[in-house]
């Protein structure tokens, strides 16, 4: 069982930092100007450095070759939950201006604060590259389709939305972050490197991302009554989405796409995580329901306290 403590440690984390943005909002430190900028520095300027950094510094051009074909089950997993996230938002109405987060978080986790130290505690060091090829999918997927879908909740004619290919839209999605990450892999591809001192700077501003990100979802909690805080169905749905249906659709697809036994264990436990942190931001950023996202995610964090712990256990057992 001590794998499974060290493992949390990583939610605690969380969960203390989400608390320190939440305590100083409700003492008056922060005001709405003060979360938008939180929002808009997490997004234009702290991300995108760290998504360079962190590409640069986990791949190099071999690895990113060798290890591409098993890139097929993580992409083919996350497009089944999202397809499920879809028909969900419609069998079981969710509000019209919910469902991009709705979705979005069926499919998306968080592969790296939280995910990353609960594989290391799993199966050690030999799961890092699996770990961050989950991560690279999951990136890409929630800077593309899943703020696709983030951007549709903001436009109230639902008629009339912009195709996912319409410029609007595409300047939306091409966002600070998904730059940084083409950027990250651009420079792997062609085996370039920033100088140190570069790096470095890049790593230290990169580092108050996930931070940041935290303590912007204290400081919309805060906002919410916590006696109002209403678990209705949009909300529990979210919380089954990212939990089981995930996970699930990574072991369904097990069985028909050939990868490592490893593999198979860091993609389902990658997929059990919490919902990615940077989804209330986004939602700020362009004006949608960051209050909904914000509950989502820190309700998924406190959950996985228990949740994760089972799923470690089960996939150690049966995987």
């Amino acid at each position: 069982m001590e794998f499974v403590f060290k493992a949390l440690e990583g939610i605690f984390s969380i969960v203390f930092i989400i608390c320190i943005g939440f305590v100083l909002s409700r003492r008056g430190w922060f005001d709405e100007y003060s979360s938008a900028l939180i929002a808009r520095l997490v997004t234009a300027v702290s991300l995108p450095l760290y998504m360079i950094v962190s590409i640069s510094k986990n791949f190099d051009h071999n690895k990113l070759i060798a290890m591409a074909p098993d890139l097929l089950l993580p992409i083919c997993s996350m497009l089944l939950a999202f397809c499920v996230g879809k028909l969900c938002s419609r069998i079981f109405k969710i509000q019209k201006t919910r469902r991009g987060i709705f979705c979005t978080n069926f499919f998306i986790a968080n592969t790296m604060f939280i995910g990353l130290p609960v594989n290391l505690a799993l199966f050690g060091e030999k799961s890092i590259p699996a770990v961050m090829l989950y991560y690279m999918v999951n990136t890409v997927f929630f800077w593309t389709l899943g703020v696709h879908n983030i951007v549709q909740d903001t436009m109230t004619d639902f008629k009339d939305k912009p195709d996912f290919f319409s410029q609007a839209v595409l300047k939306k999605i091409f966002s600070p972050p998904l730059a940084g990450f083409v950027v990250g892999i651009i420079l792997v591809l062609l085996d370039l490197r920033f100088p140190v001192f570069l790096l470095n700077s890049f790593q230290y501003v990169g580092n108050l991302t996930t931070p940041l990100s935290l303590v912007f979802i204290g400081i919309e909690m805060s906002k919410i009554p916590l006696g109002e805080i209403g678990f209705d169905k949009d909300l529990l749905l979210g919380v089954a989405g990212r939990f089981l249906v995930c996970p699930l659709c990574v072991l369904v697809l097990v069985p028909f796409i050939s990868v490592t036994a490893l593999s198979a264990q860091v993609f389902t436990m990658q997929a059990t995580m919490p919902a990615m942190t940077q989804m209330a931001i986004v939602a700020k950023t362009y004006g949608a329901d960051s209050a909904y996202a914000a509950t989502l995610s820190f309700l998924t964090v406190i959950l996985g306290i228990v949740i994760v712990p089972l799923y470690m256990m089960l996939v150690n057992l049966y995987l």
